[in-house]
């Protein structure tokens, strides 16, 4: 990247952790998934984490992976997020996710991987080079309706290309979260709808998820809506308590 982009990232990430530190939230970026896959234990609201991010089922290190975790000013943990680089090379999107739809499935045994499907358009499908999956995103439901919806997926998308620079940056969703615009809120500028088919072995229905990606130009392109104007498109309605944040860049 060249030196005024690096300028740039890194001072969204500061104005990002500005924000998240006047919601009396401190951040903590780690590599430990197994310490991340035991965080759900806790909260009893939310699923298990997802294969992709569990060091038992997918290959996933400081090499390769980090996660984001925020904790009150209690020291309880109120959000959590994850990102994972994936090499696809040449071989192309479609390829990758035909081949490797697996990764991807939600927790759980009941899905059909050899009869589900992947849907793409053109464009998606020949996304090459290095990308990076980007879920787990949980929020407790006390600062749910705060601005961190919008703030922490661009914050963990700026960290991941400061580090490795991909082209894109995705993810999947529900396909009502992502009508409500999800997508939007977390910094995706474009939609595959339908992109993805699950087939429930017990019930042999379909369970459909959305793709949602952005390339690295749209994410520093959208640079210019900083944390602080998102923050200020909502209504505050948790107290301010700033919290000391480290600096994680």
């Amino acid at each position: 990247m060249h030196t005024r982009e690096t300028d740039a990232i890194a001072k969204y990430i500061a104005g990002a952790e500005t924000v998240v530190s006047e919601l009396g939230i401190s951040i903590e970026v780690g590599s430990d998934f197994d310490f991340f896959c035991s965080i759900p234990k806790l909260q009893p609201d939310r699923h298990a984490v997802s294969p992709i991010f569990d060091p038992d089922e997918s290959c996933i290190s400081a090499s390769n992976g980090f996660w984001l975790i925020g904790r009150n000013t209690s020291g309880e943990i109120v959000l959590t997020q994850a990102i994972k680089l994936i090499p696809v090379g040449e071989a192309g999107f479609l390829t990758h996710l035909t081949r490797d739809l697996a990764d991807y499935r939600p927790k759980g045994d009941r899905l059909d991987i050899a009869k589900s499907q992947v849907y793409l358009t053109d464009r998606a499908a020949g996304l090459s080079g290095d990308l990076c999956y980007y879920g787990e995103l949980w929020i407790k439901s006390t600062y749910r309706g705060s601005c961190l919806t919008a703030v922490m997926p661009r914050l963990m998308f700026a960290i991941a290309i400061a580090k490795w620079s991909p082209n894109v940056v995705f993810g999947v969703m529900e396909p009502l979260a992502a009508c409500k615009g999800l997508a939007a809120r977390e910094g995706f500028m474009h939609l595959e709808q339908g992109g993805l088919h699950w087939w429930d072995r017990v019930s042999s229905e379909i369970m459909e998820e959305w793709l949602v990606w952005t390339t690295r130009d749209d994410f520093i392109f959208n640079m210019r809506v900083s944390p602080e104007m998102l923050s200020n498109l909502y209504p505050s309605k948790i107290d301010k308590k700033p919290a000391k944040v480290p600096n994680v860049a």
